[in-house]
């Protein structure tokens, strides 16, 4: 069995409280009584560390840690090195429930068409944070995290590479493109409490 990295589980961040030691895959972390409870990491040269590079021209082991059992759910991907802190450093802290040894990168899909453009911020007048936003979203808070629930209040929605006309942004009050709604064409909103009613309300989004 070659052993080029040894990957550290630690329960506490700063490497402290319980840990588990793994040198070959593990896809459920619950039969080591793990499940979702890492907040640090260190991913060691192993054994076999200098035989895998030399085998591996130009490239570095690494090691992928799973959200879900069975490689499911969101990846972090990490190389040799001591992570002291997945919590703020990777927003990743207590959720690994599986480890895989040199996984196939995942693959970024294609995103198209993009009709149009759409960019969420949470003040108006086009001020305070932003997301830009080039597909459906079922979502906010799934896709872009709770910090984006019921804030946005000015909108911009410009015209995508696959425009045409009568494209435009839909916006709805809940997950799933239901509750109230409102049609955005191309243009400036800069406060779509004022102009719409809408404000602080968004929680899914389709670009059509």
């Amino acid at each position: 069995m070659s052993v080029p990295l040894v990957v550290a589980l630690w329960e506490n961040q700063g490497f402290s409280g319980r840990k588990r030691l793994f040198v070959e895959d593990a896809r459920d972390l619950n039969f080591f009584g793990f499940t979702d409870k890492t907040s640090a990491i260190g991913v060691h040269p192993g054994p076999d560390y200098v035989a895998w590079k030399a085998a591996h021209p130009g490239k570095e082991p690494t090691v992928g840690f799973y959200e879900h059992p069975n490689y499911g759910g969101a990846v972090l991907i990490l190389t040799t090195g001591a992570y002291a802190n997945i919590h703020n450093l990777y927003n990743f802290g207590d959720i690994i429930s599986s480890v895989r040894f040199n996984p196939t990168p995942p693959t970024a899909g294609t995103i198209a068409p993009i009709p149009v453009i759409v960019e969420l911020y949470k003040d108006a007048n086009f001020i305070g944070q932003r997301i830009v936003i080039v597909e459906n979203s079922v979502n906010l808070v799934g896709d872009f995290g709770s910090d984006w629930n019921d804030v946005t209040t000015s909108v911009k929605v410009k015209p995508g590479p696959n425009f045409v006309a009568g494209n435009q942004a839909k916006l709805y009050r809940d997950f799933n493109y239901v509750g109230g709604e409102i049609d955005l064409p191309p243009g400036n909103y800069p406060n779509i409490g004022a102009s719409h009613g809408f404000n602080d309300v968004v929680s899914s989004i389709k670009v059509r």
